[in-house]
């Protein structure tokens, strides 16, 4: 069972979470990912809130440590794990593409942005890992794929 958190403080289990809910720790999931400013989840605080990377390197989904700066307020967010269904080529071709025209391609499951990163290859052909931190899906790819060689 994974446990995420309420964005307005404690745990929950994903069960007991209204889709409202769910679609708010979405949100600040994906503002903590990107570095982005989060506001504090206390009502009547403005504070900023520091996001703490608390994932190891080879964990699928990340989990973002919250606390308020001003107030101390403290929760998590973590990513809900779902590895299936598994990306198609056409989706993995179609944010390939959006990561070459220096757009943010996103998860076609949840909508949350994906990561490129580039795997060392000694023949110099480029092969990515592409990771969805949100959902733990990823995959590794070669660029150009091959159909493109024809």
């Amino acid at each position: 069972m994974i446990c995420t958190s309420n964005p307005f403080g404690g745990r929950m289990r994903k069960e007991s979470m209204t889709s409202s809910e769910q679609e708010q720790a979405h949100r600040v999931f994906i503002r903590a990912l990107q570095h982005d400013a989060i506001s504090c989840g206390r009502a009547g605080c403005p504070g900023p809130v520091e996001a703490l990377d608390q994932s190891q390197t080879r964990d699928r989904i990340k989990t973002f440590e919250l606390t308020c700066e001003r107030c101390g307020w403290h929760t998590s967010v973590t990513g809900r794990e779902q590895l299936m269904p598994l990306w198609d080529n056409a989706s993995l071709e179609l944010m390939a593409d959006e990561h070459l025209m220096h757009q943010q391609p996103v998860c076609p499951y949840d909508d949350t942005p994906v990561v490129f990163i580039s795997m060392p290859n000694p023949r110099r052909k480029a092969k990515y890992r592409v990771a969805c931190f949100y959902c733990g899906r990823h995959t590794e790819m070669d660029w150009p794929p091959p159909e493109s060689k024809r």
